[in-house]
């Protein structure tokens, strides 16, 4: 039986697409994760431990395998000793469709920030909102 969306909370409409990248250096691409139903991004959050030089990211959607796109602008990761996690990273405004996620959409981040960018451990949350009243998984 589907979950009904509009009737739930707020808080509870929302997902979250974890991921925990170790050993990264500029020019990496690694995996955040597949979207299971259409979803927005809602917000964007990330830290890294071990730095050296400054990392950033963008994230990069890949749909149907043969099309990719950039959602937003590139953006620094804080190190988590220092700034700690840090939100809402350079993503479009509200209502932007690079935002919209269709399902099987495989979400990545491409790393970068130069030839000394490095980091032991970075950590990224992607905060999806469903935008169907009716949720199914697979």
């Amino acid at each position: 039986m589907g979950i009904i969306n509009r009737t739930l909370d707020e808080s509870e409409q929302q997902e979250s697409l974890k991921a925990d990248h170790q050993t990264v250096v500029n020019t990496n691409e690694r995996f955040v994760g597949i979207v299971e139903r259409a979803c927005v991004i809602q917000k964007a959050i990330a830290t890294c431990s071990g730095i050296s030089g400054a990392p950033t990211g963008i994230l990069r959607v890949n749909r149907f395998g043969s099309t990719s796109f950039l959602v937003g602008l590139t953006f620094l990761i804080p190190a988590l000793g220092t700034s700690g996690a840090m939100g809402a990273l350079s993503l479009p405004a509200a209502g932007a469709t690079s935002l919209n996620l269709q399902k099987d959409d495989v979400v990545t981040i491409l790393y970068g920030g130069g030839t000394g960018a490095a980091a032991t451990e970075i950590s990224v949350d992607l905060v999806v909102k469903n935008i169907q009243d009716i949720k199914t998984w697979y």
